[in-house]
């Protein structure tokens, strides 16, 4: 999608003003005046009584009288009972993502909050449906140089503009559209930093948000790499426990000789991969499957039929795990799952675009050695991902990382003891740092964020606070 000229009109509220005789504040004003004209959606997977539509946002906010972005949003009507509370903004990770899509597929799991909120998907610029990022043919791509050159040449106009601070903003447009004075947010992963700097940017207008597998704002770039990196390895070890137990396929009665079966088979592989009928399984596709696996308790049992099979030399399920949306696409969003559009290139663009550090192969091979000692299976693999951005322009230091938010509502974040993803500290530190009494919840427990872990400690405490603000006790655990 291109960028559009105009904004929408609607209802007059007052928006965020900017300087006195600022030309712009009329024009950024113009878009606290629209609302969303919803309309039956007509996308496949959709509920039947979902409602779809647009918001119109400015592409760059420091210059709003230029090209605008159409994000697209939908929405789940509160069914009752209960008194209705007003919309619930859901955002599901990636970053890149499509909430919409999303929305649409965790409606059943969200039904408990849909009694008394309405509930609001979007897909955040850059993303899916919204002015998506696009990168041209990547078949025709060969290494990271010419992806990042790829995606300045088809979407160089919009990739400076794809921060989370301009995330933030587009959210309280949205917010003002739906017609609601406080921003009740739900956020997963990804989803939690956009959260957290919406408070940071809007706190007067920030409501009740739940913030779900958090990114730990304190690390920088390599901190976080090497922070995934102990997660996998505990999460593979959880699971080989737990695999020895139930009688791993893996020969070993105990999570150590289990987890040494796996890294066997991973060096295997590196001498030679197993033919399947989506391509040949080598060590990274394996690995690849691992790490998607991990994700979710939910996946242990295909995990352990899969490296069971492996072990007997069949690579097929372990393939489809690496590749669940198609050989060739890593399923690098925080659910993996469903194909979500251009999620991988809207994931790389918003992620470089939130950093300013650019590594290149000698500084990451000065970090071997600590990413081995981290994870001997996986930490060659995440070391690698700091030389994603190295082509790219450089980004904005501050952006996802000024979260403080004192004069915001306490905010409730759930950190999960085993996740892989957004290891366990995360939670408490963003607490921390949004510096306005937040409280956080652990859960004892596996997989990436809590919320959909089947637990009903978690659920009911997440509610409750939804619900009724009540945040439970400092220390709270399920």
């Amino acid at each position: 999608m291109v960028p559009v000229v105009g904004a929408a009109a609607g209802t007059a509220v007052v928006a965020p003003a900017g300087a006195p005789g600022d030309p712009g504040e009329r024009v950024r004003a113009a878009f606290y005046r629209q609302s969303v004209d919803w309309t039956a959606c007509t996308d496949a997977g959709e509920p039947a009584r979902a409602q779809c539509g647009i918001v119109q946002v400015p592409l760059n906010y420091a210059h709003p009288e230029g090209a605008t972005l159409e994000l697209a949003v939908n929405r789940l009507p509160a069914t009752g009972p209960g008194l209705r509370l007003g919309s619930l903004a859901v955002n599901f990770g990636g970053p890149g993502i499509s909430g919409v899509t999303e929305l649409a597929a965790r409606a059943q799991d969200l039904a408990g909050l849909n009694r008394r909120y309405d509930l609001i998907g979007f897909d955040p610029r850059g993303v899916a449906r919204s002015s998506p990022v696009n990168c041209g043919d990547l078949g025709s791509v060969g290494d990271s140089a010419q992806l990042a050159q790829a995606c300045a040449h088809f979407s160089g106009w919009l990739l400076p503009f794809l921060g989370t601070p301009d995330a933030a903003r587009d959210l309280d447009v949205i917010r003002q559209a739906i017609g609601d004075d406080r921003l009740a947010y739900l956020g997963f992963s990804y989803g939690s930093r956009l959260g957290a700097v919406y408070a940071h940017e809007f706190p007067f207008r920030a409501g009740r948000m739940v913030l779900d597998g958090v990114p730990d704002p304190t690390l920088d770039d390599a901190g976080t790499a090497l922070a995934q990196a102990r997660g996998f390895q505990l999460a593979l070890t959880d699971f080989a426990a737990d695999c020895a137990a139930r009688g791993c396929p893996v020969p070993g009665r105990t999570a150590t000789q289990v987890l040494a079966g796996i890294t066997r088979d991973a060096h295997d592989l590196d001498c030679g991969a197993l033919p399947t009928t989506a391509g040949a399984l080598d060590s990274a596709s394996y690995l690849q499957g691992l790490e998607n696996a991990l994700y979710s308790k939910d996946n242990w049992p295909y995990l352990r039929q899969a490296i069971g099979e492996v072990h007997a030399g069949v690579g097929d399920l372990m393939m489809r795990l690496a590749y669940p949306a198609g050989l060739g696409t890593q399923a690098v969003a925080d659910w993996p799952g469903a194909p979500q559009a251009n999620s991988e290139t809207a994931k790389l663009a918003i992620d470089c675009r939130d950093s300013a550090q650019r590594f290149t192969d000698q500084q990451v091979q000065a970090l071997d050695a600590r990413f081995a000692k981290a994870s001997p299976l996986f930490g060659r693999t995440l070391a690698g991902t700091l030389l994603a951005c190295t082509h790219w322009p450089r980004g904005d230091a501050a952006a996802g990382r000024q979260v403080a938010a004192p004069t915001a509502p306490r905010i409730l974040t759930v950190g999960t003891t085993g996740d892989p993803a957004t290891p366990y500290p995360g939670a408490a530190h963003m607490a921390q740092a949004l510096a306005n009494g937040s409280r956080s919840l652990t859960y004892r427990g596996e997989g990436h964020g809590a919320y959909f872990a089947h637990n009903g400690c978690v659920r009911r405490t997440v509610d409750a606070y939804l619900f009724e603000g009540e945040l439970p006790r400092e220390g709270a655990a399920c």
